[in-house]
């Protein structure tokens, strides 16, 4: 991050942008899929069927990698809090590491939700 953290405002939006990306993206995937089953069921129900196997199973997914990222986030966000410890800036270091930690946590969700909206997007139901 170049910019340095001068206002709550940026702070707190820091914080909260990889979850209003999140919940911002989301919608337009369950949307799309919505939309696109129907029709998937009535010409091609093999690939419907691969489709609906495919987002349960994506939930389990989706559902181990947060937990996993939630376990490590308490020793990631102490080793970064430790080393704002020892910065120049420990303030601005401090609200760094809650940045971060809240950007890990909700990676694994995000980098899911735009694999999905990119394939749906492009229609390649192939698999």
């Amino acid at each position: 991050m170049a910019t340095t953290i001068n206002s709550p405002v940026h702070f707190y939006a820091s914080i909260l942008e990889p979850w209003t990306r999140l919940a911002m993206s989301s919608p337009a995937v369950v949307a799309m899929r919505l939309n696109m089953l129907p029709l998937l069921w009535l010409t091609e129900p093999m690939k419907a069927s691969r489709e609906t196997q495919r987002m349960y199973s994506e939930k389990q997914a989706a559902f181990q990698e947060t937990g996993l990222a939630l376990a490590q986030a308490p020793l990631q966000f102490w080793f970064d809090a430790m080393a704002a410890c020892l910065s120049a800036n420990p303030q601005t270091a401090f609200a760094r590491a809650m940045i971060n930690s809240s950007r890990r946590v909700a990676r694994p969700a995000n980098r899911r939700v735009r694999a999905n909206q990119k394939r749906l997007t492009t229609n390649s139901l192939r698999r």
